[in-house]
C-alpha cells in the first residue's frame, strides 16, 4: 500500500475517533473503539517511518494523538475530540 492510501485511511480513522467518541461507536458496526484506536496506532507506526519532509509536523501529529487517546481513556470525550478534529483538519494526508 502506497504513502498516499495509508494517509486517506489514517485520515478516515481519525475522522471516525472525532464523530464516534468512545461510546458512540454502533452497535451494529464491527468497528469499536478499541478496533479503531488499534487502527489508528498502527497506521500511524506504518506512516511515521517514511515521511521525510515533514518531520515538524510528525512530532505534532505524535502530541496530538497521544492528546486525543489519553483523554478519550480518560472519559474525556470532548477534549479527545478536539484533539481529533485537530489532526483532521491538518490536512494529514498531504503529509510526505
Amino acid at each position: 500500500m502506497s504513502l498516499r492510501q495509508i494517509l486517506d485511511d489514517f485520515a478516515g480513522s481519525i475522522g471516525s475517533a472525532a464523530t464516534n467518541a468512545p461510546d458512540e461507536y454502533a452497535d451494529w458496526s464491527s468497528i469499536t473503539y478499541e478496533t479503531n484506536m488499534a487502527d489508528i496506532k498502527e497506521l500511524w507506526a506504518s506512516i511515521r517511518p517514511q515521511l521525510k519532509r515533514d518531520l515538524g509536523k510528525a512530532e505534532w501529529v505524535d502530541s496530538k494523538l497521544q492528546e486525543m487517546i489519553s483523554a478519550f481513556d480518560a472519559g474525556e470525550k470532548e477534549r479527545g475530540r478536539k484533539a481529533a478534529w485537530a489532526l483532521y483538519n491538518a490536512e494529514v494526508t498531504k503529509l510526505r
